[in-house]
């Protein structure tokens, strides 16, 4: 039986379908097809080996454990050029001002752009690793996540304030918007398109799997609390005993930057895991 490619995640339709069976998108026979990631197609034997398809909470957050586990070092790289400055200098001058709220506040939004900025870059790096087994440098990641940091500087903006918005009229709504824009991180990084089509995209790729992301983003949750307790807590107990010594403050402070790097790696491994399953399904229809 002919099949036709979708042009947006690569899954194959049947001939007679008019919108793709895994991302919803109007089936096009003109297009160029897209790819997710220009340097290495998304077809690679090590990227299939290495995710597997998201049918439940337990093989999103396994697969997280160990892409980080076996990439801690390159994680941590790429999180220490970016936030060892900022973390030097926030706890020392809050240390120094706690009362003043313009400072907190800066840093805070400071402390969002880091965030934003090591993504693409990590992202970029843990795609190549996985489909190359070849560990990028520091310098290559961030110049390519660089390329993608307005499209998702802008992604992730809207994506936060249709959150708020969500929560602010009723808390479940908050909460379907929170699970059903998990994906942005990686679809602004990794596929094409604008904003308000990422966001759909986003939408409709994690419709059917909600609950197993809030499970996965829960569980995934608490082991990186429970992984950055013991500094934070050393960093806490000095902190109340009325001790100012900010090098620890600025080393709790950056190690919890890398743990929390954990997030960005589970929105990748359920983004691919949501595509392996659609595969999966399709072979399986064929």
């Amino acid at each position: 039986m002919t099949n036709v490619k979708c042009t947006s995640c690569g899954v194959e339709n049947l001939l007679s379908n008019e919108i793709c069976n895994a991302c919803g998108l109007e089936l096009s026979y003109s297009e160029t097809p897209r790819t997710y990631y220009p340097e290495f197609p998304r077809s690679s034997p090590l990227l299939i080996n290495s995710i597997k398809p998201f049918d439940g909470v337990f093989e999103a957050v396994s697969s997280t454990i160990t892409i980080f586990s076996k990439n801690v070092w390159l994680i941590s790289k790429l999180v220490l050029v970016i936030v060892t400055p900022f973390e030097v200098f926030k706890a020392v001058s809050i240390g120094e001002t706690p009362d003043n709220w313009q400072l907190v506040i800066g840093t805070l939004v400071l402390q969002l752009f880091c965030s934003i900025l090591i993504a693409p870059a990590l992202i970029y790096a843990l795609m190549k690793v996985m489909q190359t087994g070849v560990t990028p440098g520091i310098n290559e990641s961030y110049r390519w996540g660089l390329s993608k940091l307005i499209k998702l500087l802008l992604c992730t903006i809207a994506a936060k304030i249709l959150v708020m918005l969500g929560f602010v009229c009723l808390i479940i709504p908050g909460i379907v918007l929170y699970l059903a824009f998990e994906l942005v991180y990686p679809l602004a990084v990794l596929e094409g398109g604008s904003i308000t089509e990422i966001l759909r995209r986003s939408y409709n790729l994690t419709e059917g799997h909600r609950w197993n992301i809030l499970g996965a983003t829960f569980v995934m949750g608490m082991l990186l609390g429970v992984a950055g307790a013991p500094v934070t807590m050393l960093a806490a107990f000095i902190s109340i005993n009325g001790v100012h010594f900010w090098p620890i403050q600025a080393l709790a402070a950056i190690v919890s930057d890398i743990i929390n790097q954990g997030a960005t790696i589970l929105s990748l491994v359920i983004y691919l895991g949501i595509l392996r399953t659609s595969e999966s399904r399709q072979s399986l229809i064929e």
